[in-house]
Order: C-alpha cells, then sequence, then structure tokens
C-alpha cells in the first residue's frame, strides 16, 4: 500500500458529514521525495499563483444554505463598451442543453463605482451591459442550486456543490482570459476543488479551466494518496458503508495502471469528489478531478463494489480519452450551443471497454466477473431492435436528443454508444490483436497524434488502418461503426467462446452459462421489459414481439393473469407452464383503468450471452488472453444445476 494516506485496516467505517482531519500528512514525505511537492500553487496552497493576472473575478457565498441560494458577484475589468454576459446552457462531457440560466435570479449589475448600470437582455441566457466609459463592471445575482447531480449544482443545510457552467456567467470574446474564484463558506465548511489556490481564493488559466473545475464546500471528508509521484485528494461527502483504506488503496491501483499504460500521468495533482447518496447516479469527468454519485451501499458484495470501482476508473481514463484527446469538433468549446461530433462513441465507449478492463489489469477486479459482465453487455445489445437501426456514428451524432433524453420507445428506436461502443471496441482490440498489434497501441498512436489538435472525424479510422491495414479497418468501421451489422468478435485469438441460450427468467441480464437441461419444456416469452420494483410497470415493449402485436403498453400494470394476482416469479412461472403457442390472460391498469388482454407466447429468442474459456486452450491463446488482462486464462466455468 506505498503511498496511501489510510486507515487503519478492518472493518468498513460509516462516514458522517464531520470535519475529519487530512490524510496529507502521511504521505507528504514520499511525495517530497518524488518532487511532486512544488511552490505554493496546488489543493493544499494558501494563496494563488501571483503570476496570474485576473481579469475576471468570481465571489461565491452561501449565506442561508438552507434556501438553496447561492449568492454570485462577477467582476470584470476593462469591460468596454456594451459587454456581453452568457450563462452557458450546457456543461463538457453531458451532452444535453440544459438551460442553466434558468435558476438565475436577482440580477443586477454596477460600475467600480457602485453605479447602476443598464441592462438589456438578448435572448435565454445571454445580457448586453451598458458598460461604456466603465473602468469595471460587477454582476451580482443568485442561482437556484437544488439538483445533486454531477453535472449541476446542489446546496442545503449540509454541502454546497457546483460545476463552473451551472454559476459563472462568461463574457462572449474574452473566454481565455484568467480567472479568479474566491468562496465564501459557512463558518466550519471547508472548500475543496482541483484548482490551483486555497484555502478560499483560487486561480484559472481561463474560464474553460474555471467551467472544468467543480467545487465542494462543507464538511466533507479528505484523505489522499500518492501515485507515480503525484497527490490525489478523495473527497468523501455524506455518509456510506465503504472501507476508506480499501478505496483509495485501489483507486491507487487503477491510477497507476493507466499511468502506465499511457506513458505517465498528465496532471501534477487530481481530486475525486464522491458523494455518497440513496443510489448512484454517474460521474463526470475533468482535466484534473472527476465527481462521482455513489450509492451509500455501493462498496458490498464484490461484485457492487467492482462497480463503484469502475466508474471511478472510467471518470478517470477520461483524464486521456475527451479530456487532453478530444474529438477536433468539440474545439473550441461553445457554451451557448449544441457541438456534434460522431466520435462519442470512441471517447465513451472505448472509455468504457477500458474501466472494466482495467480492474482486471490492476488486480482490483475478478476476470470471471469481467467475462460476466461482457455477456451481460452483448445481451443486452442482441435485445435491442434499435441496434439494426441507428449506426454507432448516428448515435454519437444524436445525443443531444437521443441518449440523453431516453423514453419508452428508446430500445425500438436507438443504440448507446456506450455500450454497443464498448463491445465494437473490445471487438477492435482482438481483431488488432490478431494483426500483432491491439487497441493500447492505437490509443496511444492517437494521443501521440491528436493530443494537441484534436481528433478529425475520421482520425480513429486513419489511425487504425495504420495498424490493422486500410482494407481491414475500412471494412470493419463500415459494419461496426458507420453500419448496423450484428458485431462479430474474435474470441478465438484469446482463448474464449461465445455461448447464446434463452432467458431463465424475467430478469434474466446473461453473462452465465445455461443451466443444465431440465424434462420442463422451454418458457414461453412476449417481449416485454418491466421496471425494477415490486409493481409489474411495463417499462418497455418490444415491437417484434407479442405483446406489441397483443396491445400491451409501456406504463401499463400488470395485476392479474387468468384472474389471479401475479408478481415476476408468478407471471414467469406462467410463461414457463404454458410454453411457446399458450396464452396469457392479463388484466393490467392503463391510466388506473382495468384492460383485458390476452397475449400470445412465443419461443423465447437466443439472446442472451456469456462468454467462457474454450475447452483446451493451446499456448498460445494463453499467452495471448495474458497479454491482454495481464492474468490467466481462467478454466471453463462449471454448468449450474437446473
Amino acid at each position: 500500500m506505498s503511498g496511501v494516506g489510510r486507515a487503519d485496516a478492518g472493518e468498513p467505517e460509516c462516514l458522517a458529514d464531520v470535519p475529519r482531519p487530512s490524510r496529507w500528512e502521511g504521505a507528504r514525505g514520499e511525495l517530497a521525495k518524488t518532487g511532486a511537492l512544488r511552490g505554493g500553487a496546488g489543493l493544499l496552497s494558501d494563496t494563488p499563483d501571483a503570476s496570474i493576472d485576473p481579469v475576471m473575478r468570481y465571489r461565491v457565498s452561501m449565506p442561508a444554505p438552507n434556501t438553496h441560494l447561492f449568492e454570485v458577484e462577477a467582476e470584470l475589468e476593462n469591460p468596454g463598451a456594451d459587454a456581453t454576459f452568457a450563462m452557458p446552457v450546457w456543461t463538457p462531457g453531458s451532452y444535453l442543453v440544459r438551460e442553466f440560466a434558468r435558476h438565475v435570479e436577482s440580477l443586477e449589475v454596477e460600475d467600480g463605482r457602485g453605479k447602476r448600470l443598464g441592462l438589456f437582455r438578448l435572448d435565454k441566457h445571454r445580457f448586453q451591459v451598458d458598460s461604456a466609459g466603465s473602468d469595471r463592471v460587477r454582476l451580482r445575482y443568485r442561482v437556484y442550486a437544488n439538483e445533486l447531480t454531477v453535472r449541476t449544482a446542489h446546496l442545503d443545510a449540509n454541502h454546497g456543490y457546483f460545476n463552473g457552467a451551472s454559476l459563472f456567467f462568461y463574457v462572449e470574446g474574452r473566454l481565455s482570459e484568467p480567472v479568479e474564484l474566491e468562496v465564501v463558506p459557512p463558518e466550519g465548511w471547508r472548500t475543496t476543488t482541483a484548482l490551483d489556490g486555497g484555502p478560499t481564493r483560487f486561480r484559472a488559466r481561463d474560464y474553460d479551466e474555471l467551467a472544468d473545475s467543480p467545487v465542494e464546500i462543507g464538511t466533507h471528508g479528505l484523505e489522499n494518496f500518492a501515485a507515480m509521484g503525484k497527490r490525489h485528494e478523495v473527497a468523501l461527502v455524506g455518509r456510506g458503508f465503504i472501507d476508506v483504506a480499501r478505496f483509495t488503496e485501489d483507486l491507487r491501483r487503477v491510477v497507476e495502471h493507466f499511468g502506465g499504460l499511457m506513458g505517465g500521468l498528465p496532471y501534477d495533482r487530481y481530486l475525486f469528489i464522491v458523494h455518497l447518496s440513496n443510489k448512484r447516479r454517474g460521474g463526470l469527468e475533468h482535466e484534473r478531478s472527476t465527481t462521482l454519485q455513489v450509492a451509500r451501499t455501493g462498496f458490498f458484495p464484490r461484485s457492487t463494489y467492482e462497480e463503484t470501482l469502475a466508474l471511478a476508473a472510467h471518470e478517470f481514463f477520461h483524464a486521456w480519452n475527451v479530456k487532453r484527446l478530444k474529438p477536433l469538433a468539440l474545439i473550441p468549446c461553445d457554451y451557448s450551443r449544441e457541438q456534434y461530433t460522431r466520435l462519442l462513441w470512441w471517447f465513451e465507449g472505448v472509455t468504457s471497454y477500458y474501466d472494466r478492463l482495467a480492474l482486471v489489469r490492476s488486480g482490483t477486479g475478478d476476470v470471471r466477473r469481467y467475462l460476466r459482465h461482457l455477456g451481460e453487455e452483448w445481451t443486452g445489445l442482441l435485445r435491442q431492435p434499435g441496434a439494426r437501426k441507428m449506426s454507432l456514428e448516428d448515435a454519437s451524432f444524436t445525443a443531444w436528443v437521443k441518449y440523453y433524453r431516453p423514453d419508452e420507445n428508446t430500445a425500438n428506436s436507438a443504440v448507446s454508444y456506450y455500450q454497443k461502443g464498448e463491445l465494437v471496441a473490445f471487438a477492435l482490440d482482438l481483431a488488432l490483436r490478431r494483426a500483432g498489434s491491439s487497441l493500447d497501441d492505437l490509443l496511444r498512436l492517437l494521443y501521440r497524434e491528436y493530443e494537441e489538435g484534436g481528433v478529425p472525424e475520421d482520425g480513429v479510422e486513419r489511425a487504425a488502418a495504420k495498424l490493422l491495414g486500410a482494407e481491414a479497418a475500412r471494412d470493419f468501421f463500415d459494419r461496426f461503426v458507420r453500419g448496423v451489422v450484428p458485431l462479430q468478435v474474435d474470441l478465438d485469438v484469446v482463448g474464449l467462446r461465445m455461448g447464446v441460450r434463452r432467458p431463465e427468467s424475467l430478469d434474466d441480464k446473461g453473462g452465465t452459462r445455461p443451466r443444465a437441461a431440465s424434462d420442463e419444456g422451454l418458457p414461453g416469452w412476449i417481449g416485454v421489459e418491466f421496471a425494477l420494483g415490486s409493481k409489474l410497470i411495463v417499462r418497455s415493449v418490444r415491437e417484434d414481439g407479442p405483446a406489441c402485436a397483443a396491445g400491451l403498453c409501456a406504463d401499463d400494470e400488470v395485476v392479474a393473469e387468468s384472474g389471479f394476482r401475479v408478481d415476476r416469479t408468478a407471471l414467469w412461472d406462467r410463461m414457463r407452464a404454458l410454453g411457446p403457442g399458450g396464452k396469457l390472460r392479463l388484466a393490467v391498469f392503463r391510466r388506473d383503468e382495468l384492460v383485458d388482454l390476452q397475449v400470445g407466447l412465443v419461443e423465447s429468442p437466443l439472446d442472451t450471452v456469456w462468454l467462457d474459456a474454450v475447452a483446451d486452450p493451446s499456448q498460445q491463446q494463453r499467452e495471448a488472453f495474458r497479454a491482454w488482462t495481464r492474468v490467466e486464462l481462467p478454466n471453463p466455468e462449471p454448468t449450474p444445476r437446473p
């Protein structure tokens, strides 16, 4: 556990919202030896870098946190005539127009002498200030912050959190100028951010860095560890059942794995902000930090803990793949409108591929669970009719109106560039390995060629052609990236095989071998996905299934079959008992009206995938598997009992 500031090993501890001493001192000596402690700027510095002369200054206070209102002052030097201030409509990394201006209230403006200036609203998010003759302009406004996600802002009596895009106006034409931020927290609260400076005054090189550096204010715990000579901190917000020592040690191993893969860490320090809440809500990447929302119970059992670690690995790997290696189409960032690229499948799908693989490679994840995960993702892809309609490029391009705005018909009309992108990355990796290369090599090649200028829309394919050959690369991209051909993966190269079976329950996600054959017949199938929960509420209806033909609709609540109340288990038992050719006689509530339907059962499809080792792998296959995962190829799993 070299370089980790940690508590004594033992039972998982429950974190409370109270101030806790920093573990920084425990790692200071090692960091000093490696040269990671330099100068005064940084997470632990009390003064910002004086070499930066800020032109824009922001001050954030929260005198009444329970009102959910941040009070913001923004002061601009030398505004010129008719300066235009704008609030972003979206935040980088989350491709949805969120209209942050809707939360702004009580906006007023004055000059440096306190004289009120004219303010004219241009549109939904821009304001023009009558600033002629003024040496400075000061905006005062409040922002209502009661949306606790990684993309927005939240303030209550326990803590404050914000992304810069959700709180700060920018000045049109002056995004590249240096910025100063002052945070005035309530008494007893600390401020944590990746920006240089502290404890309450920080500097950013420009507005982009300010918007890309979330801020947590409160009584959160603050852990730390050293990895590859760089300092890392973990702000733990809220209460949860977490073994802090194990979590920080596993983060260190993941960080060092990715640092080794990419030839070093591209920052001087890094911050993980971890919100522990009632359920996992995802993460958002930044250049020198990430925010994760994790279920407070997301650390047990081991399979759930690996999901939490994979989320952290995913957002951390974005420090390379989207924050430094990014689509050319997103450079520079335009906060006023959507920006389109067909490459999100690479920047999100490939990152999804590496997040789970990194756990196996770093020794923090189990290889069998990884193979099970790949089977589950493949199963999910096969069960989406939309995968036969929408390409990965189209899924990337339409993210603004498709992926971030899913509905009950999404499975029939679209495909996820995360899910299919991960599996296409898997297929591309194994194709490259067959050719004597790997996705690791392709990633590093792209990083060398495009880190400075951004990846053009054809850049990934052009780089792949150098390793795979032009014709093979074009064929792969035509079928799986631009096309909707069912995915094919060269599993044999690493000693794996794919099996397909029929679902074994209503909630069967795949990933595991079929059970041993029984004397019972095949279950019937209706083509419905039910929402999680105790009630049988229809989440979506597959357009190619019998339930759709019978008139069952999304949001219907199934309450009975053949006059008897049913739950998930009882409904599945009836589908097994009736089998293909049978009929379900369903009573459903539709908008509180009772409706009777008859749904014919058909043979359940072979759409449930599992991956396992081949029975007798060659030495070459074993070596290829080890080169891919850094662990040994496991023995085939035994067949489960019925």
